[in-house]
């Protein structure tokens, strides 16, 4: 394609092998965004309870929940870590829910922001992390 033009590469050439180590600036968006799911989730309850020691108690609950699920089945170094799908799934179920605790407090589109950097941030990963397959389907 690019071969006649000088100094213009074509990345899809790359002879490179895929990195198996190293962080992956998907890696650390998909981390901002799981924490901004934390905090906007937490601050969307404290409100909602009222400011008082229960929305304390709420909003604790559902942060000591939502970092013991990331730990135990979506982050990396997990030993049980879920399957790309059921990350998906817990993300599209999980997700909304807290997109809809943060419109009753009226920060939505930060919430909704924030899932879709998971969304996008964990497909952009995973498919970073899995070497290509040169040519799937017989011609």
């Amino acid at each position: 394609m690019a071969e006649g033009l000088p100094g213009v590469t074509d990345i899809t050439d790359n002879e490179q092998a895929p990195r198996q180590g190293g962080i992956r600036w998907f890696a650390v968006v998909l981390l901002l965004g799981h924490l901004a799911l934390l905090v906007i989730g937490s601050i969307s309850l404290w409100r909602i309870a009222g400011g008082g020691p229960a929305s304390w108690v709420a909003s604790g609950v559902f942060a000591v929940a939502f970092l013991l699920g990331w730990r135990l089945w979506l982050a990396p170094g997990s030993k049980a870590r879920l399957a790309f799908r059921e990350r998906l799934t817990v993300h599209l179920v999980a997700g909304p829910l807290i997109v809809v605790l943060a419109s009753l407090t009226s920060v939505w589109l930060p919430a909704i922001i924030a899932l879709s950097m998971v969304v996008m941030c964990d497909a952009l990963n995973e498919r970073d992390r899995r070497p290509t397959v040169e040519n799937p389907l017989p011609i």
